[in-house]
């Protein structure tokens, strides 16, 4: 699709939901452990920032396990789900003696994780190579892990090493919403005064959605994000003050990785032979010890068949710029 971007105005961007608190960042990392819940009573609640006045996210049972990814004063940087991140008190936490971080290392295909110790066991989920786990023991060749923030389960030794021994660019992963362009319940919105819709050029608009509904932990849908952008007659986007660009191609595979290690997304544009141009939103890398753009996950806004950012640069070979937030 061919769209100009613009950057030669900004405006201030009202989120329609929610107050514009960020994603705590980090993901499962070479140095996560493990910790028990252990309040007197009750759950544990999880926060968005290292606050008691912090917005609750969840709560964690009495008892369960959770990731740990790093202290700060009295709070733990926990992962509590798949792509999930908040805060707990570091006081109702008892860390788990012995646990370390593992990463997933198949020669090829998915790790099966079962309900218990043995090929006998029924497989509950399958983890991809170059995933990080926390391992919370090992007997007889097995491995009881904690994937996902707070899942656990078993896997076969051989197939985990130790940090120690991990990959250089460990699996990350965002859970950031995805939404298409050509949704009939957006897709006819008028861009601006262009006359040009959602569906027609509308893949930086709904991308923004998607970075904006994960940056405030709300939903917010490309109409509405439409509702607060400034267009030029032509339907080109004005980037709101928030956003930062990286127009230097090179290294950008490393930008991208080190944006997914902070918690943010990002937004990359990139042109085809004839000059159009389009953006796919990057959710997370599945590990590895070199980067490769095949390993590279994308919410790609204007196709259902493009999932990693080989397929998207197989189409946009030239890159042109990557959008984050600040």
């Amino acid at each position: 699709m061919k769209k100009i971007i613009s950057v030669l105005m900004a405006i201030t961007l009202t989120v329609l939901i929610g107050t514009g608190i960020s994603r705590p960042a980090q993901a499962a990392n070479s140095s996560s452990t493990a910790g028990t819940v252990a309040t007197a009573s009750g759950s544990l609640n999880v926060r968005l920032s290292a606050s008691t006045s912090g917005q609750i996210v969840a709560s964690l049972p009495r008892g369960s396990f959770v990731t740990l990814l790093s202290k700060n004063g009295s709070w733990w940087h926990v992962e509590y789900g798949d792509g999930k991140y908040g805060y707990a008190h570091a006081d109702y936490i008892k860390s788990v003696s012995g646990s370390f971080a593992a990463q997933v290392n198949t020669g090829s295909g998915n790790l099966n994780v079962r309900q218990g110790a043995g090929t006998g066991y029924a497989v509950q989920s399958s983890l991809p190579k170059g995933k990080t786990v926390v391992v919370l023991s090992q007997s007889g060749g097995w491995s009881k892990i904690l994937y996902h923030g707070v899942r656990t389960g078993y896997v076969s030794s051989q197939y985990l090493k130790s940090s120690s021994t991990a990959a250089a660019y460990p699996a990350v992963k965002l859970s950031v919403v995805s939404f298409k362009q050509t949704d009939p319940r957006w897709a006819n919105v008028k861009l601006g005064s262009s006359g040009q819709t959602i569906a027609q050029i509308g893949c930086t608009t709904t991308g923004l959605a998607m970075m904006e509904s994960y940056r405030t932990g709300t939903t917010i849908y490309p109409d509405a994000m439409a509702k607060k952008l400034s267009y030029s007659a032509g339907g080109a986007l004005y980037w709101p003050p928030n956003y930062v660009a990286d127009t230097n191609a090179s290294g950008y595979l490393s930008k991208l990785y080190a944006l997914l290690k902070q918690g943010k997304p990002a937004f990359i544009g990139a042109k085809n032979a004839s000059g159009g141009q389009h953006w796919v939103v990057v959710t997370g890398y599945q590990g590895g010890d070199t980067l490769a753009a095949s390993r590279f996950l994308v919410n790609d806004p204007g196709s259902n068949t493009v999932s990693n950012l080989q397929q998207f640069l197989n189409k946009y070979p030239n890159f042109y710029k990557i959008m984050s937030y600040k």
